[in-house]
């Protein structure tokens, strides 16, 4: 009989244990439902989480352009007396942008992406960038998903980036991003 009880309790007991789990497993999912924003992507934090995540590189080849390369590691600086590499500004920047992408080149990224269409880049005063992409019917918003990817993944995080602006090579179509 007493056997008999204590098995009863042990089956009371393990299935007011599932209920109870099955119960709050459907509260958070009622809760993540309603909520706008539990359990929602929050682009900084990703940001924050990614950086220096390795992306995986395509082989690149090489090529010379008379304007500053979009691989900063291949062209070559002069030294100051004491050896310290003289970079012009707008490399320096561009370059804080791929190491917290984690890519060496515009081709880590992938195609279809203005980032990979970057042909050069240029400033007349420093604190502001312009980065140039190939003329590939690249829309207004791909400009400014471009700046905005630029100022929140390097440009907030450098005191040096007032502003970052976009465009194609033929000036038809930019966009600028200033602050975070």
């Amino acid at each position: 009989m007493e056997e008999t009880l204590s098995r009863a309790i042990k089956r009371i007991v393990g299935n007011v244990s599932v209920l109870t789990a099955l119960v709050a497993l459907v509260a958070v999912l009622v809760f993540a439902a309603t909520s706008p924003s539990f359990l929602k992507n929050d682009a900084k934090l990703t940001a924050e989480a990614n950086a220096g995540t390795p992306i995986v590189q395509a082989r690149t080849t090489p090529k010379p352009t008379p304007t500053s390369s979009a691989t900063p590691s291949e062209t070559v600086y002069p030294t100051s007396s004491d050896g310290v590499t003289i970079r012009p500004w707008e490399d320096i920047q561009i370059a804080g942008y791929l190491e917290n992408n984690g890519a060496n080149s515009f081709k880590g990224w992938s195609e279809g992406t203005p980032q990979r269409a970057t042909d050069y880049w240029e400033s007349e005063t420093e604190g502001e960038l312009t980065i140039i992409v190939s003329d590939d019917g690249w829309t207004e918003s791909d400009m400014e998903d471009y700046a905005r990817s630029f100022m929140s993944f390097y440009g907030c995080n450098s005191d040096e980036v007032e502003r970052v602006t976009v465009e194609t090579a033929g000036g038809d179509v930019s966009a600028t991003r200033s602050g975070c």
